[in-house]
């Protein structure tokens, strides 16, 4: 391992890489450099903007491919950004090679992600149910609108989920993964942490389709109201009929669910409508 230093603040990489070109947009400070995908990730601060940077190309310790590998996936990466821009979607700015490697530039968002650390899931569910409410909306409507352009939604994890609870806004931070239908599953499963993943995700080969996002809308409300690990009713704090929406969502069997992302959304605001107190 070795550590380069960048005003200040210090890079740990497998082998020595030239970030040279990081003082081209201000001063950096943070970095993640613990990240499995093989990216760096850098806060930078150009005085009247501040802007995150994604990087691919270095050595990095978490990450057991080849950086071309990293690479060619952040490239591939771009144009779902470009595609599908929302709100709550990360907004990519510009991309950029370096003679090592290559980035992408986003805006800066200021929030918290849900995962690795409880103290911000914890966060979330104790805000009023009302703004809990508003939160998934924003989120759900980025997920529809990605599957109505004919997206699976894949690598879905906490670690990537956002909300900056000043504002009660939510990101999600990466979309690197979503592919265009129609696809099927990858060796060795569909990407993404274990509860975003639908039964079928985990069948070498098999065709994914709609379902696979109907359930990870589902999963996604167990996130905000429920228990990702039992998805009991005596763990939800949402009332009875959104709970059935969510239950319905993640059934095993996918022709159990609903037809589209867009039948889910449409049920679930009508459910929240009729929510007393609201």
């Amino acid at each position: 391992m070795i550590t380069l230093v960048h005003d200040g603040l210090s890079v740990r990489l497998k082998s020595w890489h030239d970030l040279s070109w990081l003082k081209n947009f201000g001063r950096v400070f943070c970095v993640f450099d613990q990240l499995i995908s093989g990216n760096l990730g850098f806060g930078v601060d150009a005085g009247e903007h501040k802007y995150f940077i994604k990087y691919a190309g270095a050595s990095t310790l978490m990450y057991a491919g080849e950086p071309d590998a990293a690479v060619s996936r952040l490239r591939a990466a771009y144009p779902k950004y470009v595609r599908l821009q929302h709100p709550a979607i990360n907004q990519v700015l510009h991309e950029f090679p370096t003679a090592q490697g290559y980035a992408l530039v986003f805006q800066w968002f200021d929030g918290y992600a849900l995962a690795p650390l409880q103290l911000h899931m914890e966060h979330l569910r104790s805000l009023p149910l009302i703004e809990k409410l508003s939160i998934f909306d924003q989120l759900a409507s980025a997920l529809v609108q990605a599957t109505t352009m004919d997206y699976l939604i894949a690598g879905l994890s906490d670690h990537h989920l956002l909300i900056d609870f000043e504002r009660k806004r939510p990101l999600l931070s990466s979309i690197n993964h979503f592919e265009r239908f129609p696809t099927s599953v990858p060796h060795p499963k569909l990407s993404g942490t274990s509860w975003y993943i639908p039964p079928e995700g985990y069948v070498i080969g098999a065709a994914l389709d709609e379902y696979a996002n109907v359930y990870a809308l589902g999963s996604l409300a167990f996130t905000f109201f429920g228990n990702q690990g039992t998805r009991a009713l005596h763990d939800w704090t949402a009332g009875p009929a959104l709970y059935e929406i969510a239950a319905k969502a993640t059934q095993k069997k996918a022709e159990n669910r609903m037809h589209s992302a867009v039948i889910f959304q449409t049920q679930w605001r009508k459910a929240v409508l009729s929510l007393p107190r609201l």
